[in-house]
């Protein structure tokens, strides 16, 4: 089911600029706008690259304007939004129909009326290089009262030698239509503004099609290019890699690169206006393309941006249609993977439960909307894992065969925490492992995640963020209580899901040095109270757990001594050090027995229940023997006490604790970090360009975060254990798994809200709960598919007690 809007939808400006589409390369690239065409973010573009020895990704092509000349009129299908207010042009008044495609955006233009003709232009990347295309043709319609057309059972572009349309061509020949493609470069960092009067220089190079160089003009041109394809290569001096602007299509279409070199000025990116950012940018036009389309045609016209090699390859039409459909093949496969899944090979045992189709429960066909629910969640994910090559000082090579496009160097694994920050968050990826490499069955990339990740450990302690070729870690990288504990969280998903305990031998001596390290003490103040066995965490100036915001270089929640969901991983992280001591013992080799981790589990663990537990409350301290004394806040991180495989909370506690967060901090979008009767709640997110520090000041003040659904999901499977007959087990286990598919219900509607196909990451904590400015989130996309991976266990553990009804 592909998420799609008619022309109710499409021609409404407030609800087409509101919804955006991405499309990503796997390597840190991507292509992004709105429904609506109008750029509303600096990070918007048709070509955001992440390019070696550049800091931040880049932004090469910004956006392609159309022109329409048709029926001796033309047609502008663009649209830009400007500094003073003004849309010029409106282009999108000319859209009947969106739609993603297995996750590509296709925009259907209707040209002259009722009887006139449909534009259809797709967008994809190919998966591992930095390449956009962007590809044209033109329709008649099957029906004229009705916008739509099919296609006989394809959804790959067409060329002159892959599909034909559903309705034959008209007897004679067509006038065509003159297509004017303006493709807006930006050539800037993909997050900044840029005025024309500071830009680098820019240079140009046209090409020319075989056989039409004037004379004397042979060795003008680098490269020349066949018949049918026409374009140039730009470089700026700011950005040292250049790439490469062509349109490709069949020889009659007579495409044509017309130098330009002209600015736009005072472009309006709406939503950095909102946050009082810099919201203005200039453009540069480095020629128009023209061209020419015949309606009801099996031809297409591609527009390809790329800093590839320019090699046949990269404009053959062969090559570009077995791109994409090798792109819709492998998208097809990964829902067919996930719930038909194969024995894992290299030291990974097969997964133990495959995912199943789970119905969701108000859609007129149950099974069906789980299929889209998984299927959307299974493309959201392959957004965030990306690859990057180590710098060897030469180019990466490729293979010369169409459509077969190879990399000779291995690459390094990451995972993007959001967009469009483009941060690569170590806590955020290790949370996320289990959603979204484990339930995707990418053992591989998990494995070469924890092994590499693993490298970086000093004193005990893992960074912030991953490192990345341009980026270089640093002592202020290692500002944080809580990663290495959920390093250990993430290595025992991976090992249940594999049986890849060879890799557990391996790195057993790094996990147990940094047990010593934690409780000798480390740094940023992090040792074990000798008196009571708990972790104290304490360092002027920082906030070292996940609630981590500063404004004017201050924490904003410093949590400084013991903090409850840090001990609540701590004890967690022992208990996995004591099964799997357990398991390495008769190696001989380890220096802590099972014993030596139970001991200071058990201690940890009753020092808990006397120190955080608030009777008169009933309810957790959020921190205790901090600067100020205990922390009595009803804040969310309590969840972790009774979420983890391992609960540090005693069971005749963690019920009274599971209702309190019910009843205070769950909302539909996932759950609050503070009660709202507490002093300093913040009921709704503000972006304010006036209080700049006011979004920051809500993130933890009462803004309900999506991820946190997964931990609430696990502490109410955990109440499992607490029946007491077999007979109730099984009523409980249908209420559990009935509940949890009903949390999950409300998040299907965001998938067609903001960033399609996407989950936002934060909303409001107070009804009407609108999303935070982050459009898509590793952690809230990776929680959604662990926890329905979660209740599929349940429905295979007890399948006849959960049928729907």
């Amino acid at each position: 089911m592909a998420i799609s809007f008619d022309r109710n939808i499409c021609c409404d400006l407030n609800k087409t600029i509101s919804r955006e589409w991405l499309v990503t390369n796997g390597l840190g690239g991507y292509a992004a706008g709105t429904v609506a065409g109008v750029l509303t973010r600096m990070q918007h573009g048709l070509l955001v690259a992440s390019l070696p020895n550049a800091l931040q990704p880049q932004l090469l092509l910004a956006k392609i304007d159309e022109e329409i000349t048709f029926d001796q009129r033309t047609y502008y299908l663009g649209t830009n939004e400007y500094r003073d207010g003004t849309f010029n042009p409106s282009g999108f008044v000319h859209l009947e129909a969106f739609r993603l495609e297995e996750g590509f955006p296709i925009f259907t233009y209707r040209l002259g009326g009722i009887d006139g003709l449909i534009l259809e232009k797709r967008i994809w990347m190919a998966h591992g290089f930095n390449t956009t295309y962007i590809q044209y043709r033109v329709l008649r319609p099957t029906n004229p009262n009705k916008p739509v057309y099919t296609r006989n059972g394809t959804t790959e572009p067409l060329n002159a030698n892959t599909s034909r349309l559903t309705q034959e061509n008209e007897q004679g020949r067509q006038e065509p239509l003159v297509l004017t493609l303006l493709p807006f470069t930006a050539n800037r960092p993909y997050n900044q503004s840029q005025r024309s009067q500071q830009a680098a220089h820019i240079h140009v190079q046209t090409h020319r099609a075989e056989g039409t160089q004037p004379a004397g003009e042979e060795n003008q041109y680098s490269h020349q290019l066949p018949q049918g394809v026409t374009g140039c290569t730009i470089t700026a001096d700011n950005i040292k890699q250049p790439y490469h602007l062509l349109a490709t299509g069949q020889a009659e279409n007579q495409p044509t690169f017309i130098p330009t070199g002209v600015w736009y000025w005072n472009f309006i990116r709406r939503c950095n206006s909102i946050a009082g950012q810099p919201d203005t940018d200039d453009l540069y036009l480095p020629g128009v393309i023209r061209a020419m389309l015949w309606p009801d045609s099996q031809a297409t016209l591609t527009l390809i941006v790329s800093t590839e090699k320019l090699e046949p390859q990269l404009y053959q039409c062969d090559a570009i249609a077995s791109l994409y459909k090798k792109n819709i093949e492998q998208r097809q496969r990964a829902l067919e993977r996930a719930l038909h899944p194969q024995p894992a090979t290299h030291n990974v045992a097969q997964p133990s439960n495959p995912l199943h189709l789970l119905p969701v429960t108000t859609a007129s066909d149950p099974y069906a909307g789980g299929q889209h629910y998984l299927q959307q969640l299974l493309y959201a994910s392959e957004h965030f894992i990306t690859q990057y090559y180590p710098t060897t000082g030469k180019e990466p090579a490729q293979s010369s065969r169409p459509g077969n496009l190879k990399r000779e160097i291995q690459p390094k694994v990451a995972l993007v925490a959001n967009y469009f920050a483009q941060e690569y968050k170590t806590r955020d990826a290790l949370i996320a492992l289990p959603g979204i490499l484990l339930v995707t069955e990418r053992y591989a990339e998990a494995y070469q995640f924890l092994r590499d990740l693993a490298d970086h450990f000093i004193g005990g302690i893992l960074p912030d963020r991953f490192p990345t070729a341009q980026q270089a870690l640093t002592d202020h990288n290692y500002s944080n209580a809580d990663i290495t504990l959920w390093y250990f969280y993430a290595l025992d998903h991976y090992l249940r899901a594999t049986g890849h305990y060879e890799f557990l031998e391996e790195i057993f001596p790094r996990l147990a040095e940094s047990i010593n390290r934690y409780k000798q003490g480390t740094h940023n103040g992090i040792h074990i109270d000798p008196r009571d066995g708990l972790l104290i965490a304490e360092k002027a100036g920082k906030a070292l757990t996940w609630m981590n915001e500063y404004y004017e270089d201050r924490p904003i929640t410093p949590r400084a001594g013991k903090p409850v969901e840090l001990n609540a991983l701590w004890y967690h992280t022992l208990m996995l050090m004591q099964g799997w001591s357990e398991r390495l013992e008769y190696i001989g080799h380890i220096e802590n027995s099972a014993a030596y981790y139970q001991q200071h589990a058990n201690r940890c663990k009753h020092s808990f229940q006397q120190r955080f537990w608030q009777p008169e409350r009933g309810y957790l301290y959020d921190v205790i023997d901090g600067p100020e004394g205990d922390d009595a806040t009803f804040r969310i991180n309590q969840l972790f006490a009774l979420s983890l495989s391992h609960p540090i909370l005693d069971t005749v506690y963690q019920q009274q604790v599971f209702e309190v967060i019910t009843q205070h901090l769950l909302t539909p979008y996932g759950l609050r970090t503070m009660a709202a009767h507490e002093p300093g709640y913040r009921p709704h997110i503000e972006i304010d360009a006036r209080h700049p520090h006011a979004y920051q000041q809500a993130l933890h003040q009462g803004s309900c975060w999506v991820w946190l659904l997964g931990p609430y999901v696990d502490a109410m499977l955990n109440q499992r254990k607490n029946t007491l007959t077999e007979s109730d087990s099984h009523l409980f286990q249908e209420y559990l798994w009935r509940k949890g598919m009903k949390l999950l219900e409300p998040l299907q509607a965001r998938f067609s809200q903001g960033l399609l196909g996407m989950c936002e990451n934060i909303f409001d904590g107070n009804h009407p709960q609108q999303a935070g400015p982050q459009s898509a989130s590793l952690l809230s996309t990776a929680e959604l598919l662990r926890t329905y991976k979660q209740l599929v266990k349940m429905r295979i553990d007890h399948p006849a007690s959960l049928l729907p009804r």
